[in-house]
């Protein structure tokens, strides 16, 4: 059994507790003050797709009291810094640090944060909700887990999600798993909030965005030594349910911070304004009608 940590029991985070509890591991969530109470006194009940639910009550408190064997950071990349104040270094120690937020700026920070743990890359393609504070829902039939697992903790990491029923998908190289990511969710993230609708109308409305959005993506995942596939991530694009929404739409339409900077910044501060255009004239048209 090991001792699991996750900050951030939003989709991402609740669904991660719940399975890991469900594999018999002691969980500890560390949230907002009104959160944890709220899971103290009510539990985690998650539903998966076509599945039973499953209900826990995994340790929820404000801040980090008591060692861990790995943590899983899953909030907002624009909450990073505040959700860091609860987890203590002096605490955390020699932990495996696991970071599920979009972009690729996070890690240096993290590393910077916790100069003892080791800071692993990750990613999750998901589509979950928490309707409120511990109760969560996977909406999309996939929950596709992607680890670095260069170094022993990444493999360790990859052997305990495998068994709690999850899918691992491993490469050695962080930048990689991060890139790969950012060059399929920034066209995503960017085309739907940029229509305000969930992909299919956004496909429909906003056709001329598509593969520019991508090509531009993929260039930049190129220029840090990452190949991705336009093509491919232009037919997944195409493919997905009409009604499915992204992440930064579900914000963008809630009136919530967007992760803007975290998932087209990196794309724009790689190739230079003339060669990322589109993304910039999407960046502008959501910023000028922000909510």
């Amino acid at each position: 059994m090991a001792a699991i940590g996750v900050v951030g029991p939003g989709g991402v985070g609740g669904l991660l507790a719940a399975r890991f509890g469900a594999a018999g591991h002691a969980v500890t969530v560390i949230s907002t003050e009104r959160t944890a109470a709220e899971l103290t006194a009510r539990g985690l009940r998650f539903q998966g797709p076509d599945a039973a639910p499953i209900s826990s009550f995994p340790t929820a408190q404000p801040w980090l009291t008591t060692a861990l064997d790995v943590l899983f950071v899953a909030v907002k990349a624009t909450d990073l810094l505040p959700a860091l104040q609860r987890v203590p270094a002096s605490v955390l120690g020699t932990a495996t640090v696991v970071p599920l937020l979009n972009g690729v700026d996070h890690l240096s920070l993290l590393r910077a944060a916790y100069p003892s743990a080791a800071v692993i890359g990750a990613s999750i393609a998901v589509e979950a909700t928490r309707h409120r504070p511990g109760v969560i829902e996977q909406l999309s039939p996939f929950a596709d887990l992607v680890l670095a697992d260069g170094t022993s903790a990444g493999v360790e990491v990859a052997e305990l999600a495998r068994a709690a029923g999850l899918a691992v998908s491993t490469h050695p190289d962080d930048t990689t798993v991060l890139w790969s990511k950012l060059a399929f969710l920034a066209p995503l993230a960017l085309l739907t909030t940029g229509a305000d609708a969930p992909i299919g109308q956004a496909r429909d409305s906003h056709e001329s965005w598509l593969r520019p959005l991508v090509d531009e993506a993929a260039s930049a995942a190129g220029v840090h030594s990452v190949q991705v596939d336009a093509d491919a991530i232009t037919a997944r694009l195409t493919s997905l349910p009409g009604g499915m929404q992204s992440s930064m739409l579900k914000d963008f339409q809630a009136g919530r911070t967007l992760e803007l900077d975290a998932i087209a910044g990196p794309i724009v501060r790689t190739l230079g304004a003339a060669k990322a255009a589109t993304t910039i004239e999407v960046m502008q048209v959501i910023l000028s009608a922000g909510r």
